[in-house]
């Protein structure tokens, strides 16, 4: 793709990076970060508090229960006394069943736990003939821990109902869930005054790069420590000068040229005006085309000489005008085959010439994308108060991301060029207090308008009777 001196391409328009306009702010994104991070960590935290409260509250019912499960089982054996067993404890009732040898239940401390149905699983009395064992399941409809140990006539086991302990765990989970959302809370607060001080830095940086532009290219005063930041600034400053020398080295060449090339087209000029007066009226008008153009190239190169030294184009001739006849209709003569339509009105005010060349850089443009005249169409035609001269072409368009910078003076795109020729344009326009604007409405090619005062005509003097 391409727009005069603008030329586009995929290898040509390929971005070193890509910016999501929809994405979060880095304060933001950094703000997030550390709130995840400390909530995750209070989760954990909370997690880890659970667990390890849930395994001390178990182990010490087990380290009681195997404690009660010895103490019983020497008292039935005769080996000791069971003053030191109590069977209420801070937990419930200790239920107690005795089993035979073969594993079958004879007596329990609670009727209830007599029935079958509530009995502990034979294989693990049976098992602890040959060992202390641990059982955990469910009697009685209730969640138990059981401890069992063997004596001379069978098998003693001390259970324990774990209810309480599970009723203490879930408050201690509803307490630690409540302080995790409080932590949560807590540190997305924090996370953002820790994005707010860390980003301060970045953002000044970016507060004193918005400062800069085409005219202005000093380097950024950073005042801090030599961090990431104070590198960052280093780095923006090395590119600053090389941009300020490249753009010196650039209105110096401009200005060299322009200065080449005025003494040429002087020379130039007066051969033809000396040839126009010899000639013959056949050849005649050929050179006086010839010499008009010169005159016009003549301007041109002044413009680019007022431009290089960073000057306004003043120099303006005005006449009284007529928009179809004056400026677009000459400028159209020179492509055969573009569009021409227009309205007869008011005249305007103001330079032919100027206003030919700012209209035959559009044009110019126009044809070019579009490799066709009969693509472009010129138009005049009034709007409000405001006369519109307007060139449209059916090209592909202007890129959305260089529309707000294509006025721009020495802005060019990837297709080079000098980036003169729509600032030029954009400054007569100015000079004729007018406005050149490109219709952002328009989806199909690309439509610049030039809008132009009407000159307003003298109100009639009132005749005393």
């Amino acid at each position: 793709m391409k727009f005069g001196a603008f030329r586009f391409s995929k290898a040509q328009t390929k971005e070193p990076y890509r910016i999501n306009r929809g994405g979060l702010p880095l304060r933001w994104r950094v703000a997030a970060l550390t709130a995840f991070s400390i909530a995750l960590l209070g989760i954990i935290s909370a997690i880890t508090a659970y667990a390890a409260v849930r395994s001390s509250l178990m182990e010490d019912l087990r380290s009681a229960l195997r404690r009660d499960a010895g103490n019983v089982a020497a008292y039935y054996s005769g080996q000791a006394d069971a003053q030191n067993f109590d069977p209420e404890t801070p937990t419930g009732t200790l239920i107690i069943q005795i089993y035979d040898v073969n594993g079958l239940l004879l007596v329990a401390s609670d009727s209830v736990y007599e029935l079958a149905a509530n009995t502990i699983p034979q294989q693990v009395v049976l098992s602890t003939l040959e060992t202390s064992q641990e059982w955990q399941g469910k009697l009685n409809s209730q969640n138990v821990l059981a401890s069992l140990a063997i004596f001379n006539r069978g098998v003693v086991a001390v259970i324990s109902n774990t209810g309480s302990i599970e009723r203490s765990l879930k408050r201690i989970a509803q307490r630690l869930l409540l302080m995790t959302l409080i932590l949560i809370v807590v540190s997305a607060l924090a996370g953002y005054l820790v994005a707010l001080i860390a980003m301060r830095p970045i953002t000044t940086l970016a507060s004193l790069a918005e400062t800069l532009g085409p005219e202005k290219l000093e380097p950024i005063e950073y005042i801090g420590p030599n961090d990431e930041v104070g590198q960052l600034t280093s780095v923006v400053n090395d590119l600053l000068t090389r941009l300020r020398y490249s753009m010196d080295a650039q209105r110096s060449f401009l200005a060299e040229t322009s200065h080449e090339l005025r003494t040429p087209l002087t020379s130039l000029q007066g051969f033809l005006e000396r040839a126009s007066r010899k000639a013959p009226p056949s050849v005649k008008r050929d050179l006086e085309d010839a010499r008009r153009i010169s005159q016009t190239m003549s301007r041109l190169v002044a413009d680019l000489l007022q431009l290089s030294r960073g000057e306004l184009i003043r120099e303006m001739v005005p006449h009284l005008l007529d928009p179809m006849e004056d400026i677009l209709m000459p400028v159209a003569e020179e492509y055969p085959g573009i569009g021409l339509k227009g309205e007869v009105g008011e005249t305007l005010v103001g330079d032919p010439e100027r206003l030919r060349q700012l209209i035959r850089n559009l044009v110019s443009n126009a044809v070019r994308i579009t490799d066709d005249a009969k693509e472009v169409e010129l138009s005049f035609y009034y709007e409000d108060d405001r006369a519109i001269l307007e060139v449209k072409d059916n090209g592909p368009g202007i890129p959305q991301e260089l529309q707000a910078k294509i006025f721009d003076k020495f802005y060019k795109g990837p297709g080079g060029g000098a980036g003169l020729g729509l600032a030029i344009a954009k400054q007569i326009a100015e000079a004729h207090s007018g406005e050149l604007i490109l219709d952002q409405k328009v989806t199909n090619g690309a439509s610049f308008k030039l809008k132009l005062p009407i000159m307003e005509e003298p109100e009639d003097e009132m005749v005393p009777a």
